[in-house]
C-alpha cells in the first residue's frame, strides 16, 4: 500500500472513530450559586455559576428600586462561570436601592430564568462607619457623633409622619431610611452628580429613604426640615397610583404646611410677590419648580398658601379626599374637586382674588413670520420682499453663480485624464519592447 493510500486510510478512521472517543459535552443544565456585592461609586458586581456547557445567550436581568422594568446586559460566559459589572462611577445609582437581579438563558428556542435574588447597594465609602436606631417606623442611620442628632431626627420624623398620615387619611406603606450626614463631600457624593448645590436635605420616596446633612442649616432648620422630608414619603404612599404624579405644587405645597401646620410665613411672600411682580398660574407649577431663588420660593409659597385655603375653607377632610382620588388616578383637576367640590378652575379663581391679582392668562405665541434668509441662485425667502438677488459665494464669471470650486474642477479633471493616458501610453510602450526581446 503506498504512502498516499495509508494516508488516506488513517485519515478516515481518524474521521470515524472520532465521534465514538471524544468526551461527551454535557448540554446547559441550569444555574448554580449566584452572588452579587458592590462598592458605592465604583461598581456592582453579579456572578454565576453554569451548569453543563455555555447556552446559545445569556443575560442578567436587572429591576433597580421601584422600576418596574428591567434593564437588560448580554453577558459572554467564561467556561463554566459568567460575570456582569455595572460602572457605578459613570451610571449614578442612589445609595440604598434595592437592585432585584436575575439571569435568563436560552437553549435553542427554550428560555431558562434563575431565580430572583436582591442587591442591596449600600453607601460603604470608607470613613462612613454606619450605625442604626429604630424610632418608630424609622430607621436612623449615622456614624461619627451624630448619634444624638440622628435619635432627634428620628422622633421628629415620627410625628410628622403621625400628622401627615392623619390628614392624608392613609398610613405609610412601610419602614423609613433617614441616612445622617456630617461631612459635605460625603452628603453630596451621595445624591450625585446632579445636586443642586444649596442642597441641605433630599427625599426619594419610592425608596423610602431621606438624607440629612448636618452642615446643611441651623438647629430649627434641620427640625423643620426633617417633618418636610418625611411628609413627602407620606404623601407619596398616600398619593400612589400608576398614571401620574400629583402636580408639584400640592405636593412641596403639603410638606411645607406641614412643618408648622400653617402658612403664616408663605402668606407674606406671596402678598409680596402679588403687589409687584405677579403670581405665576398653577398649570406652570404643576410639573416642577422653576430655577432659582425667587421662582422656587414663590412657588413654595404659593403651594402651601392653597393647601391653607382649602383646609380653611373645606375642613381637614378636603385633603383626604384628594389623596383618595389620585390613588384612584384622577388628574389633578378631578383630585381637587373630589376632595373640596369646587372645580379646579373655581378654586385657582378664588385664590387670585384672595391675593387681589388678576388670575395669569396663558400668553400666546407669536405669529412666525416669513423667513427672509437669501438662499443661493438670487432668490430670497419666501414671501421675504426686497431680499438681495446677489448670489453668496458665486465665482467670478461665472454667469449662473456657481460657486468657484465648481469651476476650478474642470481643469483639474483634464489634468487626471491627461496623466492617466500618459501613464497607460508608456505601460504599452514597456510591454511592446519585452515582447520584441530575444
Amino acid at each position: 500500500m503506498g504512502r498516499l493510500s495509508r494516508s488516506v486510510l488513517a485519515l478516515v478512521l481518524a474521521l470515524v472513530l472520532a465521534p465514538a472517543l471524544a468526551t461527551p459535552v454535557a448540554a446547559f443544565d441550569g444555574f448554580g450559586q449566584m452572588t452579587a456585592d458592590s462598592t458605592y461609586g465604583v461598581e456592582m458586581r453579579f456572578g454565576v455559576e453554569l451548569k453543563g456547557s455555555a447556552p446559545d445567550h445569556l443575560e442578567l436581568l436587572l429591576r433597580i428600586g421601584a422600576d418596574e422594568g428591567s434593564f437588560v446586559a448580554p453577558v459572554t460566559p467564561d467556561g463554566a462561570s459568567a460575570e456582569f459589572r455595572w460602572d457605578a462611577a459613570t451610571s449614578y445609582v442612589t445609595p440604598n436601592t434595592h437592585v432585584a437581579y436575575r439571569w435568563r438563558a436560552t437553549v435553542g428556542d427554550r428560555t431558562i430564568l434563575s431565580p430572583e435574588r436582591t442587591l442591596l447597594y449600600d453607601d460603604d465609602r470608607p470613613g462612613l462607619d454606619w450605625h442604626t436606631a429604630e424610632i418608630g417606623d424609622a430607621t436612623v442611620h449615622f456614624y461619627g457623633n451624630a448619634e444624638s442628632q440622628a435619635r432627634r431626627f428620628g422622633e421628629l420624623s415620627a410625628g410628622g409622619a403621625s400628622r401627615a398620615e392623619d390628614l392624608l387619611g392613609h398610613d405609610l406603606t412601610g419602614p423609613i431610611d433617614i441616612f445622617v450626614y456630617d461631612g459635605r463631600d460625603e452628603f453630596f457624593g451621595a445624591l450625585g452628580p446632579s445636586a443642586r448645590e444649596w442642597t441641605g436635605a433630599a427625599t426619594f420616596p419610592e425608596l423610602r429613604t431621606i438624607f440629612m446633612w448636618l452642615q446643611g442649616g441651623a438647629s430649627d432648620y434641620l427640625d423643620t426640615t426633617i417633618v418636610h422630608e418625611v411628609t413627602h414619603v407620606v404623601f407619596h404612599d398616600a398619593t400612589t397610583n400608576p398614571f401620574h404624579e400629583p402636580a408639584t405644587w400640592l405636593n412641596e405645597g403639603f410638606a411645607v404646611w406641614s412643618e408648622r401646620q400653617s402658612a403664616d410665613e408663605q402668606r407674606s411672600t406671596v402678598e409680596f410677590e402679588a403687589s409687584g411682580g405677579g403670581l405665576f398660574a398653577f398649570d406652570a407649577i404643576t410639573d416642577r419648580s422653576p430655577i432659582g431663588t425667587r421662582g422656587s420660593s414663590l412657588s413654595y409659597a404659593m403651594g402651601t398658601t392653597m393647601i391653607d385655603m382649602i383646609i380653611t375653607r373645606f375642613g381637614r377632610g378636603a385633603i383626604a379626599g384628594i389623596a383618595e382620588a389620585y390613588r384612584s388616578g384622577a388628574s389633578d383637576a378631578d383630585a381637587l374637586e373630589a376632595g373640596t367640590g369646587e372645580s379646579a378652575d373655581q378654586l385657582y379663581a378664588d385664590y387670585y382674588t384672595e391675593f387681589g391679582v388678576e388670575e395669569p392668562k396663558p400668553i400666546q405665541p407669536a405669529e412666525i413670520q416669513p423667513s427672509n434668509v437669501r438662499t443661493p441662485g438670487g432668490s430670497g425667502g419666501v414671501g421675504a420682499p426686497g431680499a438681495s438677488p446677489t448670489p453668496v459665494g458665486s465665482a467670478a464669471g461665472s454667469p449662473r453663480g456657481e460657486p468657484a470650486v465648481t469651476v476650478l474642477l474642470v481643469p483639474v479633471i483634464l489634468l487626471v485624464v491627461a496623466a492617466l493616458a500618459g501613464a497607460a501610453w508608456v505601460a504599452r510602450r514597456r510591454a511592446a519592447r519585452r515582447t520584441e526581446e530575444p
